[in-house]
């Protein structure tokens, strides 16, 4: 039979049917002390953006605009049901009303962005060219006209939700999302960091630290979709690709809950840089998605 080494103090006192204590984890105050970490919070702050947090907040009304996952989309007269390059309708996925936002520097104060996906296995991205994906996003700078709402699935379709990260309840009536201002700070594993701490990251003593700081940023923080700030990821940061450091503007950052799933837990997000933002120039956007 295998033996477990154990450490000579542990071992006495389970000989003697005492239960050792277990050390406390250290808190962030504690943590904090520690100049490493200290040093990394500060790089943080100096690299926080504001964002808008969208929570969860029930059944959307059937509306042409508001912001929600899934639901009923608004199209104009004789517009086609958005199809991918084989023709098959893709999966709406969401939108935002950026009139019911709090105003966010740089991103629209009015108009909706709509957002749609290829009804394939990996959700219509292209892992190696985030640009190049199966979607689409389409900017209404006004809604209204003639046009009417259609529910979460093309007339006549079958499955059109096989193949999305949506539940089929989110399709059916979609999930309005509350908007709340924030501000967010890039997490370890944004290749922001990379660029700038690569000295501090590849100490093991001080990165080990580092990284528990942002283990507990993550137990306190509340993870949820956002506009704005930094994207998320779990696995890593496609940006340190040299091809799209500069995209730098969450348009639209999903994550899993109760009514959207990407793969097993993970999330996706939607970005632009921020001279074609600036432009409202939306024909180059990035999607990404990832998961555990």
């Amino acid at each position: 039979m295998k033996r477990l080494l154990l450490p000579a103090a542990l071992a006495a006192a389970t000989m003697f049917g005492c239960t050792p204590a277990i050390p406390a984890e250290p808190t962030m105050q504690e943590l904090l002390r520690d100049p490493a970490v200290s040093e990394f919070a500060a790089w943080q702050a100096k690299h926080s953006l504001p964002a808008i947090e969208l929570e969860p907040a029930g059944p959307a009304p059937a509306t042409a605009g508001g912001t929600r996952i899934g639901g009923p989309v608004w199209l104009a007269a004789g517009e086609a049901w958005p199809a991918d390059p084989e023709g098959r309708p893709m999966s709406f996925l969401a939108q935002v009303d950026f009139a019911e936002l709090p105003p966010l520097p740089d991103y629209p104060t009015s108009g909706v962005l709509q957002f749609f996906l290829a009804r394939d296995d990996l959700y219509g991205a292209n892992f190696e060219k985030p640009e190049a994906g199966k979607f689409r996003v389409i900017w209404r700078e006004k809604l209204g006209g003639p046009g009417r709402l259609h529910s979460g699935r093309p007339a006549g379709d079958r499955g059109i939700d096989d193949y999305s990260p949506l539940y089929d309840a989110t399709v059916a009536r979609g999930i309005a999302l509350k908007p709340k201002r924030t501000d967010q700070v890039p997490s370890v594993e944004s290749w922001l960091a990379e660029r700038d701490l690569a000295t501090l990251l590849n100490d093991r003593a001080k990165s080990d630290r580092i990284y528990a700081f942002a283990d507990k940023q993550i137990e306190l923080a509340t993870q949820g979709h956002h506009v704005g700030g930094h994207p998320g990821f779990t696995q890593s940061d496609w940006r340190a690709d040299k091809r799209y450091q500069d995209v730098d503007r969450v348009l639209l950052n999903l994550w899993s809950d109760d009514h959207i799933m990407w793969g097993d837990s993970g999330q996706g997000q939607f970005m632009i840089r921020r001279e074609d933002l600036l432009k409202r120039d939306f024909s180059k956007i990035f999607y990404q998605w990832d998961c555990y």
